[in-house]
């Protein structure tokens, strides 16, 4: 069997865009706002004046406890469902949020720790990658969750694992058929629910996150771990590669810029006129891909 040799000369490296600065009204706000009526305001002034005071003696925190968990019907939620906004994604439901994190009504919102909850929550439940818990006094709460957008199956393909850009794995039953499936190590049937992978897995996810890019026309279908230093990669049409890059594995270090110079030399190679109806491709060594001629002996 021969081998049709592509050579190609390697780019040196693309500078990723600059980040944009958010809108002041675009960053995550966890905490309060107040839209009390003037009376109540001057009275939660004076309740501040008074912890302020107090505090410079040392007793500032017993003073604010007293102050916001005792005083009647202020800070109260009269009714959770209409009262508690709950943002969310695809899987969780708003009455779901609510009574995961215990609110009922009638409860003062002083009685919700804020960090502590969002911690025990976003540990508890793989899927939520944010939460931002906001008190609108004096009555009103807003909740916002951000969900993991699952870019791969993970191991078994019809056991719910997924895996999102982060590498975080978690379950996802609905909606993940045409997702890629990443298989072939044997850590990866033992990851779980809330664990990231690492290594040559994480390496994987790398490569399908950057070949979503809306210029890349190849789709991948599975990615194959085979030996240790390379992924065989399973397309859409069915076509094969296998494909490596250098320092792949290593999480530590800035590859995925050769990562994609070396997959867009594939693809422009798998998409030219003569590459499309070959359907054996080795892409283990940047700068020289190889692909089969059929009938060549």
């Amino acid at each position: 069997m021969k081998w049709w040799l592509f050579k190609s000369k390697s780019k040196g490296k693309e500078k990723a865009p600059a980040r944009e600065r958010e809108p002041a009204e675009a960053r995550r706000k966890t905490g309060l706002e107040t839209g009390l009526p003037p009376a109540a305001r001057f009275a939660l002034g004076c309740g501040a004046a008074a912890v302020v005071t107090a505090a410079l003696g040392g007793g500032g925190k017993a003073l604010f406890e007293q102050y916001c968990f005792k005083s009647p019907g202020l800070f109260a939620i009269p009714d959770v469902r209409r009262n508690v906004t709950v943002n969310t994604g695809t899987t969780l439901l708003p009455d779901t949020v609510r009574e995961m994190l215990r609110l009922r009504d009638g409860m003062n919102q002083f009685s919700l720790n804020i960090g502590q909850t969002r911690r025990a929550l976003v540990a508890s439940e793989p899927n939520i990658k944010d939460l931002t818990i906001v008190r609108r006094l004096p009555d009103r709460m807003t909740i916002n969750i951000t969900e993991r957008t699952p870019i791969a199956r993970v191991g078994s393909a019809t056991d719910g694992r997924v895996v999102d850009e982060d590498g975080i794995v978690f379950l996802r039953y609905a909606g993940t058929a045409g997702l890629p499936l990443i298989k072939g190590a044997e850590a990866l049937e033992q990851v779980g629910p809330g664990e990231r992978l690492h290594g040559m897995p994480m390496a994987a996810v790398r490569l399908v996150s950057n070949a979503q890019r809306p210029t890349v026309r190849l789709r991948l279908l599975e990615l194959e771990m085979v030996k240790e230093d390379y992924l065989r990669l399973t397309l859409s049409d069915h076509r094969q590669a296998t494909f490596a890059w250098e320092g792949m594995d290593d999480e530590e270090k800035d590859t995925v810029w050769k990562m994609q110079e070396h997959f867009d030399q594939l693809d422009r190679y798998m998409n030219s006129d003569l590459g499309k109806g070959l359907l054996k491709w080795d892409a283990r060594v940047p700068g020289a891909i190889t692909a089969t001629v059929p009938g060549l002996q």
